[in-house]
């Protein structure tokens, strides 16, 4: 048997007795709480024991990867149980030298003629295995090595997964959608995003970043796809979340009807516990609710997603504001654990001179959409320029054009390339005839009688990258001008308002509540913090998920487990393989928008939506690039 361990990755091959080569290979391996003694996954094997069993490793490998082989081409799934049956029949005694000749031909067979990207590579380490262990399989044929029987740690991923904040299994209900199982689909979103018809039409879509076949043709269309499922569903009557299995006796008191507030609630309801959830808002949702416009997400959307919640048994008490959290009041009012979710709806200071004289038509971003989402009217003026670069500015500027304000212009200190709102939302406010002034930023709000009438700017030029990697902007000396204006919406950032906590709570330099990155566990004893209050503003997906996390660390803390070990693959290139085969290109599937000229004067939905035929057809431009990962630790 060999005495030496090798390993290999996307087709580089290194002797571990060179320690430095080692370390090219073996590098950004995952390593879920200890290091990586062996792993094996779509792209090559690592050992870095010479004692590793690379027979037993990859026999594990094999049947993992057999759950995921869907089949659909008959050739991945016929190729991984005849590559089993050899194995098996090896530590059986019935093997022979030329099983290894077979098992290479499979290999290549297989990944010359699967239809996806999962049966075009997931078999390549077996080649590695036998060429390099030629000799541990021999063992294994004549009887002196046996199939170790340990259970090896596994996780199944892909490009689009890893990039999800919440980890959705993208190809697998994009392939359910494929297959016109629309109800299915939506049932696998629902396991971690239970939000979806929200999600599907407000999320920043990082999967689409990462889909493989956005180097062949164009991304796959993975948040339409998500929103399709919902739709579908709504358009059927919607079916209602499952029932939890065994009622608890504990209950759970929720701060914040957010995105994170709202997901944790139904996931602790679906463990089986009691859920309140206490709301100061007149209305559940959060920032979905309160800081996003109908023309993005209607109402009737997210008001539907929440009736399903609240369906099953998580209780939502609006107008109910915590000024303090006390845990013996909570402990006597019958909550077990508490979840903080407040979310992030303070406003920044802009930091220019006259912000705080209270002048009339100053008006800060996340009030001025809270106010018009919530009903209040707003009076339009000639003119309005919102300070900021983000979605929330974006947002303010394309609902002032709606409420039929005459100029709306976005002021940005920096350039187009360092601006952190979307794309889709920059070129929806650019069709919509707002326009975006670079390198510029106010110092002076210029009032009279109390009233905006301007504001005295300062030109900006790039300097060094700061700390968040953009480049610093820097004032030009000598640069200033003026710029008339009714309105002014600063809208460069939020924060938190903390309800006051009868026991310390560690917070940052931002404002954040500092909670553990896994349980969401913060320093109170049976207190836990997710969402914006935490991170800071960020997405809904992102806030989603810390609402999925905190669920499973309540429902570990109240049943006195360990929390279960959060597997990384941070750093690992999951979209190299070593082999693709022929790809048809084609482009994504279009969906229709509202005309720009019918957007000005209302609130209609701008992006529309696939019809069933066109998700089915969408679909199926996925390359299903599922990868399996198969490792141990070392003890």
């Amino acid at each position: 048997m060999n005495k030496v361990a090798f390993s290999s990755w996307n087709g580089k091959v290194v002797d571990n007795r060179d320690e430095k080569a080692a370390k090219t290979v073996a590098v950004n391996l995952p390593a879920p709480g200890g290091e990586v003694a062996t792993m094996m996954g779509w792209s090559g094997l690592v050992a870095k024991d010479s004692k590793a069993d690379i027979p037993s490793l990859t026999f594990n490998y094999l049947r993992e990867a057999r759950k995921v082989s869907c089949g659909e081409c008959s050739v991945c799934m016929i190729g991984i149980d005849r590559l089993l049956d050899i194995i098996g029949q090896m530590a059986d005694g019935k093997g022979s030298k030329a099983d290894l000749s077979e098992m290479q031909g499979i290999v290549k067979q297989v990944s010359a003629n699967s239809k996806c990207s999962f049966g075009q590579s997931a078999l390549f380490p077996v080649l590695d295995a036998v060429k390099y262990y030629k000799a541990d399989f021999a063992a294994l044929i004549s009887g002196e090595k046996k199939l170790n029987g340990k259970e090896y740690r596994s996780e199944v991923t892909a490009p689009c997964m890893d990039a999800c904040p919440a980890g959705l299994d993208i190809p697998g209900y994009i392939e359910l959608i494929k297959n016109n199982r629309f109800e299915e689909s939506l049932k696998l979103i629902r396991r971690d995003c239970v939000l979806p018809g929200v999600i599907g039409r407000t999320c920043t879509h990082p999967c689409e970043d990462a889909c493989v076949r956005k180097n062949i043709d164009e991304s796959l269309s993975i948040r339409l796809l998500k929103r399709a499922a919902a739709d579908f569903d709504l358009a059927q009557g919607a079916k209602p979340f499952g029932a939890p299995a065994q009622q608890k006796e504990e209950k759970v008191a929720i701060i914040g009807a957010g995105p994170a507030g709202l997901a944790a609630a139904c996931q602790l309801r679906l463990k089986g516990y009691g859920v309140t959830i206490f709301e100061s808002l007149p209305h559940a949702g959060g920032m979905a609710a309160v800081g996003i416009p109908d023309y993005r997400l209607p109402a009737d959307v997210l008001t539907h997603e929440i009736d399903l919640i609240k369906r099953m048994g998580v209780e939502i008490k609006l107008n109910t504001k915590i000024e303090k959290l006390t845990i013996k009041d909570l402990k006597q009012e019958g909550y077990s654990a508490l979840f903080v979710a407040v979310g992030a709806h303070q406003g920044n200071r802009i930091g220019v001179e006259g912000e705080d004289e209270g002048y009339e038509g100053f008006v800060d971003g996340v009030k001025f959409l809270r106010d018009m989402n919530l009903g209040t009217k707003i009076q339009s003026a000639g003119k309005v320029m919102i300070v900021g670069g983000g979605n929330v500015a974006l947002d303010c500027a394309r609902s002032c054009v709606r409420l039929g304000f005459k100029k709306v212009e976005i002021i940005y200190r920096r350039s187009l390339a360092e601006m952190p709102a979307s794309n889709e939302e920059i070129e929806g406010a650019t069709e919509e005839g707002v326009s975006i002034r670079f390198l510029a930023v106010p110092v002076k709000i210029i009032a009279k009688d109390g009233k905006v009438t301007g504001a005295e700017c300062i030109k900006m030029k790039l300097g060094n990258p700061d700390e968040s990697g953009r480049k610093r902007p820097v004032p030009v000396k000598g640069s200033e001008f003026t710029v008339k204006t009714d309105m002014i919406i600063a809208a460069i950032g939020q924060r938190p308002e903390l309800p006051a906590m009868d026991k310390k709570v560690g917070t940052t330099a931002w404002g954040t509540i500092q909670a553990d990155p896994v349980t969401l566990a913060t320093e109170m004893e049976g207190v836990f913090a997710g969402g914006d209050c935490v991170t800071g503003p960020a997405t809904l997906i992102e806030a989603l998920d810390m609402g999925n996390r905190a669920a499973e660390g309540i429902d570990s803390y109240l049943r006195g487990n360990n929390p279960a070990e959060k597997v990384s693959f941070a750093g690992v290139e999951l979209a190299k393989q070593r082999g693709q085969g022929l790809v048809v290109k084609g482009p994504a599937t279009e969906v229709a928008f509202l005309d720009p000229n019918k957007r000005v004067g209302g609130f209609g939905e701008v992006e529309g939506g696939f019809i069933a035929a066109d998700a089915m057809k969408e679909a199926q431009r996925c390359l299903r690039c599922y990868r399996v990962v198969v490792w141990e630790k070392t003890v």
